[in-house]
């Protein structure tokens, strides 16, 4: 697990509508929880130690996401809103530096008991989820099945 990048933010200009929901939210033109709403319908990217290849057979040893430290070194696994948003971090964390699009549904379903996400470290619209809410999300997201 990496430590969660300590410099300066980088400013981030919205470049689609997840961002600028991130940014509204934010700047208090929109609550969180509009946010939340459509980030749960949207693909976001994370950052893998090797390419995924599409046949799992093919896999001798599964990539790994980026995984920061947070507060209290709890893990937060490093998403982003956008592929340009996934350069920054992997200059900081060269071993990562394979972006791969999901689901955010997808990242609430497999996320590991007590994970929780950081979204866009190191630029200005960033934002975390604790496990525990990670966990909440995904239980709202069983429940309707």
């Amino acid at each position: 697990m990496s430590e969660h990048p300590s410099r300066s933010p980088t400013e981030l200009e919205p470049a689609n509508d997840l961002e600028k929901a991130l940014a509204a939210a934010q700047n208090g033109d929109t609550s969180t929880a509009e946010f939340v709403h459509q980030l749960i319908d949207s693909d976001v990217y994370i950052l893998l130690s090797q390419p995924r290849k599409r046949d799992e057979e093919e896999d001798d040893v599964p990539p790994q996401p980026l995984v920061l430290e947070g507060p209290d070194k709890t893990p937060m696994l490093a998403m982003f809103t956008h592929s340009e948003r996934v350069s920054l971090i992997s200059e900081e964390y060269p071993d990562f530096s394979f972006p791969f699009e999901v689901e955010f549904s997808w990242i609430i379903a497999n996320a590991s008991e007590g994970m929780g996400l950081v979204i866009n470290p190191g630029w200005s619209y960033a934002a975390s989820i604790p496990p525990e809410a990670v966990a909440q999300l995904r239980n709202k997201d069983g429940s309707n099945t």
